[in-house]
């Protein structure tokens, strides 16, 4: 795939809402490539100081965060809900804060964050680890039969998952703090172009690694639902999605009928979560009025 946003060079820091340290402040180059600080903690599953057992850990994730959605929907798909807990910092943000404040007193709370309840610290809060984790390291404690991360295609997800950050998980958040319109338009220009690439690629195949989930899809898909319920409002990045791209937004559509990505998004939590948390970028705190749910 050879659309590349990140060619485009500037300065401007992304931020999300609650994003985990490895996704928060990232920075873009004067080569236009994107910098991501590393995760403040990176313990991993399945080493002997985190082994991988049941009821011995919780995750903690927002509705809103993309970044904690991929690890909600792969916990979901692999059937690991009475292996590993789980908590929605929406509904008790208080607890997530206790975590922190246990490791790192006075520290932004951030989600997706993994929580050893044995030993009382932090695993992680390295989204991408978090969620290849969960996909991997607890198969003898899944209910269902999902292999996210088939050792057949891991170069193929790993070389997907990369473009997929740079040309649409960060992007977007730097368009919506982008306050030079040349370069808005122009990062909005191969966004959309980005976006195309993905409709040619899914024209021909039902996923976007072939004819099972992967890794890839539950990345792309957390996006793709803000794309259309989010970040037009609060990003002005109205790219024409979901009516511009038929493959995409019919694969976006056929994802969320999958009862694990169903049940594990919330559209009007989404909205109101970039409404609030990106208030900053707009004079007054409104959350844009939306169009009745196309998604079913």
């Amino acid at each position: 795939m050879s659309t590349d946003v990140s060619r485009r060079a500037d300065h401007t820091p992304a931020a999300s809402c609650d994003m985990p340290d490895s996704a928060a402040g990232v920075m873009r180059r004067p080569d236009g490539s994107i910098v991501r600080p590393p995760a403040r903690f990176q313990g991993r599953l399945g080493t002997p100081s985190f082994p991988a057992e049941p009821g011995r850990y919780r995750l903690f994730v927002s509705w809103g965060c993309s970044w904690s959605n991929r690890a909600a929907i792969t916990r979901k798909l692999k059937g690991l809900e009475e292996a590993v807990a789980l908590s929605y910092s929406d509904d008790d943000p208080a607890a997530l804060r206790a975590v922190w404040e246990a490791m790192e007193p006075g520290h932004r709370a951030g989600v997706p964050t993994l929580w050893d309840t044995h030993n009382r610290v932090i695993v992680s809060n390295d989204a991408d680890a978090i969620s290849r984790d969960l996909a991997i390291r607890f198969d003898e404690f899944a209910t269902r039969e999902a292999d996210l991360y088939p050792a057949a295609l891991r170069a193929e997800i790993d070389e997907i998952n990369e473009w997929l950050y740079d040309n649409i998980h960060s992007v977007i958040h730097i368009v919506g703090h982008e306050a030079r319109e040349e370069n808005h338009r122009a990062l909005i220009t191969d966004t959309m172009e980005a976006l195309a690439a993905l409709d040619t690629r899914l024209a021909g195949r039902r996923y976007l690694n072939g004819g099972t989930i992967t890794e890839s899809d539950v990345r792309l898909y957390v996006s793709l639902v803000r794309f259309e319920v989010a970040y037009p409002g609060i990003f002005e990045s109205n790219v024409l999605y979901p009516r511009g791209y038929p493959h995409l937004w019919a694969y976006a559509r056929a994802l969320h009928a999958v009862p694990q990505f169903a049940s594990t998004t919330n559209f009007e939590v989404i909205r109101r979560n970039f409404g609030t948390n990106f208030a900053f970028l707009r004079e007054h705190q409104v959350v844009p009025a939306a169009t009745p749910s196309r998604w079913s």
